[in-house]
């Protein structure tokens, strides 16, 4: 007591004597205040810096590929669940202890939208050099658009806020923007930014945004528009702004199709088909080789391909379906002579990798639930190659990029939109180029490919090419055929080892019951917010 006594007469003391010595108006030395931040190069740098969490990353524990039909993740407690039908407004907001963070994003979205709207209340009265505050402006307005595209993707519409709500606003009900307008919005941020930015960010700016960025952001956005979960009317004007925007991607020259399909993901930085990847150090890595490896390495097995996934990889032979007529496909050796970019993406018994061959059979595969660490194993007997570096420890940080934009997707956009214009020539044009290349030289799909065929390949080709990368979650609700892919239960195969050291393979294991409904197509927005808004936010339908 006497302590706490002597403590508190000196704390008034120093009060006191600060208050006769002018001391509370001097600046305080261990704070950086907002006059500050908007005053300095570096300062504001660093406040932009931080606004690129924004962008959801790709490297979470639990994957988007696992809330579609793409992988399975036997640690995601919250997607599984979803799966199986069991999505509301209230559990939207579970993210497996911060391990989903790209699918519940409402709340970090409009706390980022925040933070950019004051840096656009505050640049212009700041003093900082005219260069960086017009790339910072062009960079902060993607980075605006990015988080807007981003909801729309999940939510449908949203309400549009750019400016910053303080004490004593008269009224604090938002309504939500429609699709179209939210639309309308971010293309606008897109142009401005453009005008502000460099082609291409290079050196010590490598991994910022960049014209060429933004181009790449307004043919995706231009594409989801165009589909028919949002183009209800099939207007084909959508389809020609998707071509046009895709087309000026594609004829950027700075870009060329990679020939080596594994250095896309790990040499991210330096191949020449990446537009925009987000940069990694030791000090500030990811943990994907300890997430996604086998068991038998020490690995938790996190996000494991289906057997959905693997049985739509083509024979390189013939470019058919191993369960197509005429495949050449082989039950006893069922992984052989396949499209060169499943041996890249996905890991299956007897693989190479880290040195020995891959076991998920039983008894006794050092991969399977009878290894070591069996609880990690994977349940569908595949294990994620793709976005693994060999090279790198699982017990270190990890410093593979994570890529965002790349010029495969722009070819596949471009193909999509002229199928849905009726030049299904120049369609099938810019599918062959992307299975052509030179590690991957698939068969060309022919001219006698037509109609509803043709846009089967354009799918299918969409759900190889782009394989784990984020995209099939989107595709499917945008294509209006996630019921029947999501719906679909998750599957994977079962290998026994024989005593004469031959294998057998049940591909009839059904890892999870699934139950997809039809308002899944949209995320529900959290129950929470809608209560905050006192019930101006308009919930999604299908949902309570």
């Amino acid at each position: 007591m006497k302590k706490n006594l002597f403590i508190s007469i000196l704390l008034v003391s120093f009060v006191f004597y600060s208050c006769n010595d002018d001391f509370l108006d001097r600046k305080p030395l261990d704070k950086i205040t907002e006059e500050d931040v908007f005053n300095n190069d570096d300062l504001l740098t660093a406040y932009v810096n931080a606004c690129y969490h924004t962008i959801p990353g790709g490297y979470d524990f639990v994957m988007l590929s696992s809330m579609t039909d793409e992988t399975h993740n036997r640690h995601g407690y919250a997607p599984n669940s979803f799966r199986q039908g069991g999505l509301t407004s209230d559990n939207v907001t579970d993210n497996n202890w911060g391990w989903f963070n790209s699918f519940n994003y409402w709340s970090s979205a409009y706390e980022y939208i925040r933070n950019i709207n004051v840096f656009f209340d505050k640049i212009e009265s700041g003093s900082i050099s005219e260069n960086l505050k017009r790339r910072l402006s062009g960079e902060m307005k993607f980075l605006r658009a990015y988080t807007y595209a981003s909801l729309i993707w999940r939510f449908g519409g949203v309400p549009i806020i750019t400016h910053v709500y303080t004490l004593g606003e008269p009224d604090y009900s938002l309504g939500r923007n429609t699709y179209d307008e939210c639309v309308e919005y971010i293309l606008r941020e897109l142009e401005d930014a453009i005008t502000l930015l460099p082609d291409k960010m290079e050196g010590d700016d490598l991994g910022r945004a960049s014209a060429d960025a933004c181009k790449a952001l307004r043919s995706r956005v231009c594409l989801y528009w165009a589909s028919p979960l949002v183009n209800t009317g099939n207007d084909p004007a959508r389809w020609e702004k998707v071509r046009d925007a895709s087309k000026e991607v594609m004829e950027l020259a700075r870009y060329s199709l990679s020939e080596n399909y594994n250095d896309i993901f790990l040499k991210a930085s330096e191949n020449e088909e990446v537009l925009f990847c987000r940069l990694y150090t030791k000090a500030n890595g990811h943990s994907m080789m300890s997430t996604n490896t086998a068991n038998g390495y020490g690995g938790n097995g996190g996000n494991c391909p289906l057997q959905n996934l693997v049985d739509d990889y083509e024979m390189k032979a013939t470019g058919l379906k191993p369960l197509e007529t005429g495949s050449g496909y082989d039950p006893a050796d069922p992984y052989a002579g396949r499209d060169p970019r499943f041996y890249y993406t996905v890991l299956y018994n007897g693989a190479e990798f880290k040195g020995r061959a891959i076991e998920v059979f039983t008894p006794n595969g050092k991969d399977s639930e009878q290894g070591d660490g069996g609880w990690n194993c994977s349940q569908t007997g595949y294990y994620m190659r793709k976005f693994l570096d060999e090279n790198q420890l699982l017990s270190e940080a990890n410093t593979m990029p994570y890529v965002y934009f790349r010029l495969s997707e722009f070819y596949l956009n471009y193909a999509e939109a002229q199928y849905h214009l009726g030049d299904e020539a120049q369609c099938r044009w810019a599918i062959n180029r992307i299975r052509g290349r030179k590690d991957v030289e698939m068969p060309e799909i022919p001219d006698t490919v037509s109609g509803q065929d043709l846009l089967r390949k354009v799918y299918l080709e969409r759900r190889i090419e782009l394989a784990l990368e984020g995209h099939r979650y989107f595709d499917l609700r945008r294509w209006k055929l996630a019921a029947t892919y999501d719906g679909a239960d998750a599957m994977g195969v079962a290998v026994v080892k024989t005593d004469d050291n031959t294998f057998t393979y049940d591909f009839n294991k059904v890892v999870l019951k699934t139950d997809y409904k039809e308002q899944y197509d949209w995320l529900p927005i959290p129950r929470g917010e809608i209560v905050k808004s006192k019930q101006t936010l308009k919930q999604n339908p299908g949902y309570d």
